[in-house]
């Protein structure tokens, strides 16, 4: 069952898998995708609002125990996230890319 942001956002973590990943991505937004065995996210901008959504990203993900990949290069960002115990994207992944996109959304990435 699909949920939308804020019930993504506030499941319990778990490294469980995903029952339904194209509708829980849906959740998310057109800005993440899957590229493989990651949750990907990409952005386009100055450096001082990609550097903005690096540090952000890297206090969720110490504050979830988590950890993904963060790429700022000029103009832009990319992110990508899977559970590397299970080498797939798991309920912790969508919960942590929920969160981020909330934050991205409060602070006009439209």
């Amino acid at each position: 069952m699909a949920r939308d942001l804020e019930a993504l956002a506030s499941c319990t973590i778990s490294r469980s898998g995903v029952a339904d990943l194209p509708s829980e991505l849906g959740a998310l937004g057109p800005r993440w995708s899957v590229d493989g065995p990651d949750l990907k996210l990409e952005l386009r901008g100055p450096m001082t609002r990609t550097g903005a959504v690096a540090a952000f990203a890297g206090a969720l993900a110490d504050e979830m125990d988590h950890h993904p990949t963060i790429v700022v290069e000029y103009g832009g960002l990319t992110l990508r996230i899977h559970t590397h115990d299970e080498q797939a994207i798991t309920v912790i992944d969508l919960v942590y890319a929920a969160r981020l996109e909330q934050w991205l959304r409060a602070n006009g990435w439209a």
